[in-house]
Formats: structure tokens, sequence, C-alpha cells
């Protein structure tokens, strides 16, 4: 059987179609990219104003359109409902995996006899997870195109719970979405922000260490270099690190802790 195969984010959507192209399957492959599990949702799936507007803030240097990118993301979910083919929603251990396997199913409510999913576990992860998460962008081709033949129907009991907790999340309006013991928990930013200041150093060290210490120890996120190094800026704004070189660039500046701000 041909289906519509879903993943999110870039990665993941390459990784797939070699998988695809190794078991000789044609099938077509939606890219969802938005990582969901951050910033504010409440219109995500309307006008996204608020929604590109804080992905500004966090890349404002990036030559990307997020306006663009929110209003062809309600396009693919509108050329999802209205095609015909089954439709299979891969998914990994992380809060923006879980996510996006939620809209999807939200958006698809009106044809639930064609969602299937392929729930990737951490043991098929050739090395360890990160904090017990893992995207589907993490596992290598090979292994996807082994779960092929897994793809399975989601029963219409899981697809209301799904909906409904997608729904739960926008209307929240969280800062940040963990996932955490097969939950999604709504935090707050001051929750990245207190691990970023446990790990900042006290003396000068490359920003790119520093947000790189930290992308994989924010307990049920698996944090974006994009993300840490904004919430990183704010904490500059706010006085409690301090930064020399170009701010503009992660690779070219430096950070460490505000000792005058009480960091010791």
């Amino acid at each position: 059987m041909q289906y519509i195969h879903v993943v999110n984010g870039d990665v993941a959507g390459n990784t797939l179609r070699q998988a695809l192209a190794q078991a000789a399957r044609p099938d077509p492959v939606v890219v969802l990219r938005d990582d969901l599990a951050v910033g504010p949702l409440a219109d995500v799936d309307s006008s996204g104003l608020i929604r590109s507007g804080f992905w500004q803030r966090v890349a404002p240097h990036s030559d990307i359109d997020f306006a663009a990118e929110m209003h062809q993301a309600l396009d693919q979910l509108h050329g999802l409902r209205k095609d015909e083919l089954e439709v299979a929603i891969w998914h990994g251990q992380s809060a923006s995996d879980q996510l996006m396997l939620r809209r999807v199913v939200f958006h698809l409510y009106q044809s639930p006899q064609r969602i299937n999913e392929v729930a990737m576990d951490l043991r098929e992860l050739e090395a360890p997870a990160r904090g017990n998460l893992a995207a589907i962008g993490m596992y290598p081709a090979a292994r996807l195109a082994r779960r092929f033949s897994t793809i399975a129907p989601v029963s219409v009991l899981r697809l209301g719970r799904l909906g409904y907790e997608w729904q739960q999340n926008v209307k929240e309006n969280a800062d940040v979405r963990l996932w955490k013991g097969n939950t999604l928990v709504p935090a707050a930013y001051h929750t990245v922000d207190e691990v970023i200041l446990e790990r900042a150093p006290l003396e000068w060290a490359p920003a790119a260490q520093v947000v790189g210490g930290v992308m994989g120890a924010i307990e049920g996120l698996l944090a974006s270099d994009w993300f840490v190094f904004w919430r990183c800026r704010e904490l500059i704004g706010a006085g409690q690190l301090v930064l020399r070189g170009n701010a503009e660039s992660l690779q070219t500046c430096e950070l460490r802790r505000n000792l005058s701000a009480g960091g010791e």
C-alpha cells in the first residue's frame, strides 16, 4: 500500500526519503518544519502572526520568511485533508514529534480511517538517546526502512485523545512544551534559562560550546541551537550573562556569567 509519509523537520524528511529509496517505494513525503515544542501556539492554526514573530526574534538574521513558513504548513495540512491516500505519521520520543503527531491528527479529524503511525522506539537508536528523547531525524535510514511493514492504523479512541491534546496545548499557549513520562508538560522559559545559568562558565567560553552543552541538558526537550542562543541573548539583556564578540553569530562570540549580577 502507498502512503503519504509525514515527518517533523528537514533532517527527518531527508532520512525518510533515503529509506523509501532503499525500499524502492515511490511514496511522497510531507515535511512539517516548525519546532512546535517552543514558543506560542495560540495562532499557529490561523494567522500565524504571533508564532512567526516569535521565530523572527529567535533567529533575527535568518533569511527564512517565517510568515511564509506558517502559511506553507497550513497549506500542507490542507493538502493532506484533500488527498485520498493513507497517511503515515512518523514520530519519536520528543516533544516536537509528539506535537506534530497531534497537530496532524487534529487536522485530519474528518478522515480518521486514513490515519496511521510509526512510533519509533528508543531502543532502535544506534547511539544512546539524550535524556531518553529521540526524534525521527536521529534514526538511520536503514532502521526506518525496516519499519514500513509496521505502519499501523491509529485507533479511534487514541485519535480523539490526540486531537484533544493538540487543542489543549494550543489553548494553554505555554512558552515551552516538554516530553516527560510520555506526556506533554507545559513549562516557562525560565525552565530553560535555569539550565543555561547552571552551565554558563565563570570564564569566557565560546558561545557555541556553551549552547552545545545546554542543548541536551534540558529535561524533556531536544532544544535547537537557535532557541538556546536566543535564551542566552535574553539573559544577556537581563544582565545575567555577558557577551563579547559578534552577538549576531553563535560561532564568533563568547559568553560567561555576569559576576556582578550575583553569579558568584
